[in-house]
């Protein structure tokens, strides 16, 4: 692992990759049903609605939000559930057809990656039984499904963790070209990169 400054980190990893292609999702029972078959693992979650993003977990059988919040399916836009070994990404194809994929490293071919310890807004925190709301003066606020986690003003602050997957294919043999070719979520983690929630 080579640390190559502002927060990111260069190495090699096994990782493999799966696609699906469009699945109809009617219901939560649909999204239940897809995450088990694909996933079946605890991890926390992402899902990006129409006029929200909510930050969940997923305990191998079922999704929890702050409040037990729910919603109906036809709003999701795209859903990210991951733990530090696999993520699922799903997104909206059509009106209720999803395309998907799923990764899993330490599996598989050799790939470079970059790792990112993005900054999350928030420096005040109010623990909510098992979640977490970070938030600023500037009315940015956050609800994570994690505990035990601290921020302030100072160098205590909530990361999210991307692993950024390098390719060096192009369409032309004549030559190679560096890019991302894919990118996912690994763990919400703390100022010492220790991983929280899961």
């Amino acid at each position: 692992m080579k640390d190559i400054g502002n927060g990111l980190q260069f190495r090699q990893i096994k990782s493999s990759i799966s696609k699906f292609n469009i699945i109809e999702i009617q219901d939560f029972n649909s999204i239940k049903s897809l995450v088990k078959d694909y996933f079946g693992q605890k991890g926390l979650c992402v899902f990006y609605l129409d006029y929200k993003v909510l930050i969940g977990k997923y305990d191998g059988e079922d999704f929890k939000f702050y409040e037990n919040k729910e919603f109906e399916p036809q709003f999701i836009q795209k859903m990210r559930l991951f733990n530090t070994d696999r993520e699922l990404f799903v997104w909206k194809e059509n009106r209720n057809g999803f395309r998907g994929r799923l990764r899993i490293d330490e599996t598989g071919n050799k790939v470079d990656v970059v790792d990112a310890y993005q900054v999350l807004w928030g420096t005040k925190l109010e623990f909510r039984g098992e979640f977490t709301e970070i938030s600023e003066e500037r009315g940015t606020k956050l609800v994570l499904p994690v505990k035990h986690l601290k921020v302030d003003n100072s160098e205590n602050r909530a990361f999210i963790l991307t692993r950024n997957y390098i390719s060096y294919e192009t369409y032309d043999s004549t030559y190679e070209q560096a890019g991302y070719e894919d990118c996912r979520f690994v763990s919400i983690t703390d100022k010492n990169r220790n991983p929280c929630g899961v």
